[in-house]
C-alpha cells in the first residue's frame, strides 16, 4: 500500500538515486523547515512527509523495498486480450500523467501561496469581507428607495457573496491539497460547494430575520410619535409621509387595520430614534 510518493513529493524522478535525493531534500528543508515558518501548519506537515521520504529512500534497503511497491502501485495491468492496441495503453498514461502534473501543480501552488500568506489568515479575510458586505446591506437596508442608496444596498449583497465565494475557494483548495499529498483521488469541491450553496441559500433568510428583528426592537424600545404630512391607501398599501429632523420621509406598508376612511388626525407615525427610516402608522383610539 503506497500513502506517499516521495519522489512526485520532492519533485524528482521516479526512482532516483540517493545522491538525487539528498540533494532535493536540502533544497527543501531551505523552503520548509517548521524553523523558517512557525506558524505555517501546511509547511510543517509537508517538510514532514518529505522528511518522512528522506529516511526511507536514504536507506539502500528500504529504497529498494519501496521502489518495487511503488512499481506494483503504477503498474497498469491490462485484463483484455493481447489484441490491445498500444494506442489505448498511450492514452490512458497520457491520461495519467495529466493527472500526476495536475496535482503537482495543487500542492506547488499552494505552498507557493501559504508563503505569501496562510490559509487561516486568507480564510479570516473572506470570512471579513463577506461579514463588511452584510453589514453594508444591513445598514442601508431601510433606505428611502426612491434615492440613489439603493446602489449601497446592491454593492452590500456583492461583496457578502465575493466573500462567500472566497471561504468556499479556501475550503476546496486545502481539501485538494490534503488530497494530493495524500495521493486520494476523491474530489475535493464537494465539502466546498455544499458549503457555498448553503452559505448562499441560507443568508438571506438570516438577514430577512435580523431585519425584522431588528426593526421590531427598535419601535418597541427606542421609538418617538410624529404627525402624518400626508398619507394615501391603494390597494392592500398605504403610502404616507413625515417629517423628523427636518427631513421628508416618505415610506410604504401593509397597514394593521383594515379601515381605510379612518381620518388623519387620529393617525400618527411610530419611528425609531435610531434610525428615524424605520417607522410604522398607528391610530388614536
Amino acid at each position: 500500500m503506497v500513502e506517499h510518493d516521495f519522489y512526485k513529493l520532492m519533485q524528482i524522478p521516479l526512482y532516483s538515486d540517493y545522491q538525487v535525493v539528498k540533494k532535493r531534500y536540502y533544497e527543501l528543508a531551505l523552503l520548509y523547515h517548521p524553523d523558517k515558518h512557525p506558524n505555517n501548519k501546511d509547511a510543517e506537515e509537508y517538510f514532514k512527509i518529505v522528511t518522512q521520504g528522506y529516511n526511507e529512500l536514504s536507506d539502500a534497503g528500504k529504497k529498494m523495498a519501496y521502489d518495487q511497491v511503488l512499481q506494483n502501485y503504477y503498474f497498469y495491468k491490462v485484463d483484455t486480450p493481447k489484441k490491445v492496441q498500444k494506442s489505448n495503453i498511450d492514452v490512458a498514461e497520457r491520461l495519467f500523467q495529466n493527472s500526476e502534473r495536475k496535482r503537482q501543480n495543487i500542492i506547488s501552488d499552494y505552498l507557493e501561496a501559504e508563503q505569501t500568506l496562510s490559509h487561516k489568515y486568507r480564510l479570516l479575510i473572506a470570512i471579513l469581507l463577506s461579514m463588511s458586505g452584510f453589514l453594508m446591506t444591513y445598514n442601508h437596508w431601510f433606505i428611502n428607495y426612491h434615492g440613489i442608496d439603493i446602489i449601497y444596498n446592491f454593492a452590500g449583497f456583492l461583496i457578502t457573496y465575493f466573500g462567500v465565494y472566497l471561504i468556499a475557494n479556501n475550503i476546496y483548495r486545502r481539501d485538494a491539497y490534503k488530497n494530493a499529498i495524500h495521493l486520494k483521488h476523491t474530489t475535493a469541491d464537494r465539502r466546498a460547494v455544499s458549503l457555498f450553496l448553503t452559505l448562499f441559500f441560507t443568508l438571506p433568510v438570516i438577514f430577512y430575520g435580523i431585519v425584522e428583528t431588528s426593526a421590531k426592537v427598535q419601535l418597541t424600545y427606542f421609538y418617538d410619535y410624529t404627525t402624518c404630512e400626508s398619507i394615501k391607501f391603494q390597494e392592500d398599501m398605504v403610502f404616507y409621509e413625515y417629517i423628523v429632523n427636518d427631513e421628508k420621509i416618505l415610506r410604504s406598508l401593509v397597514p394593521k387595520f383594515k379601515d381605510t376612511n379612518i381620518p388623519e388626525r387620529r393617525i400618527r407615525v411610530k419611528f425609531s430614534r435610531l434610525n428615524p427610516r424605520i417607522s410604522e402608522i398607528i391610530v388614536l383610539e
